[in-house]
């Protein structure tokens, strides 16, 4: 456990922490907005960036789409090593960089009527880039910001990194309603999808400026000045004995779990919304923003908790919540949203768009519990010399490479499997289900408590 003495060495001596939750919390929140951007403009992108040829090429868009989540692994031993060899600042800074460019050669890429295939090929390397780029991004904020947090408000001040995720998506599909109101339908599926992929550039050179005036986290000086850095983190990752299997509980116990449910409530609620309850684009667009303002207040909320009461058993809570949630609101879904089971694209009333938003809120909130003390017990169970490659590679292999492709998953198995036709919308939700299933059982028997953990450990 931490003492007094030990907390006084990791708090801030040039950084005020109130300067560090801004700096990190902005550039982490433009770089979720990079990420989703594209599996929210999925549709149209299917149509620009793909053969015009009369059939849906969905499908291979958000294949190219989520493949960015498959490189992520890959990229948290890479950002990993440098954060944990030569600094977090650094580490993350660069990720912003990397995020920036690549986001801005999306609004770049010709049509496939101009350049053919090279359009979907330059897709899939800007995805790929993005993918490289979170996973440096994320476990460096988190850790930057605890290493200067006192122990007992830790998930607190990492819940603001959490809240990054739904800001980051409402204001991705803030620009996206607003772009797409000015303009024609036409001109926005012509030029207008470009903008919001453009405007990245603008926002990812604010944050680098107010990031690049940050210093180096204390908790790394520290390690550093005693030398007890290390030298090969990605080979310590994986020799250091026990090292494997507590990344595995964090993978199985948390991530993959956390991702899936965050996936299933945003992306496949919005594509479910519209190509299965087949509500117009713009209903919903405001059905999900109106979801994800309101939750979005509570992923701070169950940080500061679990600073009280643990992390697990709030996380267990959460995930138990949305084991049961998830099921029961997509089936609220189609039955308040297309009772008649329609074919074609119709509206609703207010009360039902009310109705749907506030199961999608419920659902949400849920999410919230498993993800907002997530960021903290990641970082509190791995030694501080190698903890952002090992908390940067199990993050990203559970919230990326298997969390990261519900979306995708779940479109395939509703277009492949043959089951009867009430229970044809619904059965992509096995992907996910399943995976919450495992976590509660993983978590349950197998995680530890973490909350009083001493991050000076090395």
């Amino acid at each position: 456990m931490e003492t007094s003495a030990n907390s006084s060495q990791i708090e801030k001596k040039d950084n005020n922490i109130l300067q560090v939750i801004i700096a990190s919390s902005v550039g982490t929140l433009i770089e979720w907005y990079d990420m989703f951007l594209a599996i929210i403009l999925a549709g149209v992108l299917s149509t620009q960036l793909f053969p015009n040829d009369g059939s849906s090429h969905f499908l291979e868009t958000l294949a190219v789409v989520v493949s960015s989540f498959m490189f992520r692994p890959i990229g948290s031993l890479v950002f990993g090593s440098i954060g944990d060899r030569i600094g977090r600042k650094y580490s993350f800074l660069v990720s912003l960089i990397m995020m920036g460019i690549a986001t801005f050669g999306i609004g770049l890429i010709p049509t496939f009527e101009s350049v053919g295939w090279f359009a979907p090929v330059l897709l899939l390397i800007c995805r790929i880039f993005q993918g490289l780029a979170i996973s440096g991004e994320y476990a460096g904020a988190v850790i930057y910001v605890a290493e200067h947090a006192p122990q007992e408000k830790r998930g607190h001040y990492t819940g603001f990194i959490q809240a990054t995720v739904p800001l980051g998506l409402l204001i991705c599909l803030l620009v996206v309603y607003f772009t797409k109101a000015i303009m024609t339908e036409e001109a926005f599926n012509s030029f207008g999808w470009r903008i919001p992929f453009l405007f990245s550039g603008v926002l990812v050179l604010i944050s680098y400026f107010i990031r690049k005036k940050l210093h180096e986290s204390p908790v790394f000086e520290q390690l550093k000045k005693e030398g007890k850095t290390s030298k090969s983190p990605v080979k310590d990752t994986f020799t250091t004995p026990g090292n494997i299997k507590v990344m595995l509980k964090a993978i199985f116990g948390g991530n993959a779990a956390q991702s899936t449910i965050m996936q299933t409530t945003l992306f496949v609620t919005l594509f479910f919304l519209q190509r299965a309850v087949m509500l117009p684009y713009e209903t919903v667009l405001v059905i999900v923003l109106i979801a994800t303002l309101f939750s979005s207040f509570f992923y701070q909320y169950f940080g500061s908790l679990s600073d009280k009461i643990g992390r697990k058993p709030v996380m267990l809570g959460g995930m138990i919540a949305s084991f049961i949630l998830i099921p029961f609101s997509f089936y609220m879904y189609m039955s308040i949203g297309n009772p008649e089971g329609l074919k074609e694209v119709h509206e609703i009333g207010t009360p039902a768009i009310l109705a749907i938003a506030g199961i999608s809120l419920i659902t949400s909130i849920a999410g919230a519990a498993t993800y907002g003390p997530l960021g903290a017990f990641m970082l509190e169970i791995f030694p501080t010399k190698i903890r952002y490659t090992s908390m940067g590679f199990a993050q990203n292999m559970g919230n990326g490479f298997i969390g990261g492709a519900t979306t995708f998953v779940t479109e395939l198995l509703k277009s492949t499997l043959i089951v009867s036709a009430a229970m044809s919308p619904y059965v992509g939700l096995t992907y996910p289900l399943i995976l919450i299933f495992i976590a509660i059982l993983v978590n349950f028997f197998t995680v530890p408590e973490t909350y009083k953990t001493d991050l000076t450990k090395d």
